[in-house]
């Protein structure tokens, strides 16, 4: 009887060096384009947030018009405007503030929210946004246009 004997060669348990490097740049690379990619939909995702607090608190200021006559305050105490609501006062309301809405120039027809970046937010390549009675909306300390910042 005749036994052949195989002789298996057992591979390599693990990965070579040049594989492990190859992987390493791969995930440089697309970590490289992915990354300020993510940080910018997030911060357009906290824009559009706080524009939604604008919209709110320019229905807020047309109640209070429709109620009062005027933006600056009251028949009995002009020139003292409303405060905004307190869940408009800061976005999102809490403790990690990205925006602080304010209303500023206000006169008996006319007035201006803004919505100012802070925290993780204030370095926002769009800066503060505008919006005024009219439903004209801006940018305070931005040179992008008004399009790009507010969709």
């Amino acid at each position: 009887m005749l036994v052949d004997f195989v002789f298996v060669r057992k591979s390599a348990v693990g990965f070579s060096l040049i594989e492990l490097l190859v992987v390493l740049v791969i995930v440089g690379i697309v970590s490289a384009i992915a990354l300020p990619n993510y940080r910018q939909h997030i911060q357009r995702g906290h824009r559009a947030e706080a524009a939604g607090a604008l919209l709110e608190a320019q229905h807020f200021m047309a109640r209070y018009y429709s109620a009062h006559g005027r933006y600056d305050g009251t028949a009995q105490e002009p020139g003292k405007p409303p405060e905004l609501p307190l869940r408009l006062q800061g976005i999102p309301a809490g403790a990690d503030l990205r925006y602080q809405l304010s209303l500023e120039s206000t006169t008996v027809n006319a007035y201006e929210l803004r919505a100012e970046p802070v925290g993780s937010m204030a370095d926002d390549k769009c800066g503060t946004l505008t919006l005024n009675q009219t439903g004209l909306k801006g940018l305070a300390d931005s040179d992008l246009s008004v399009a790009d910042c507010w969709r």
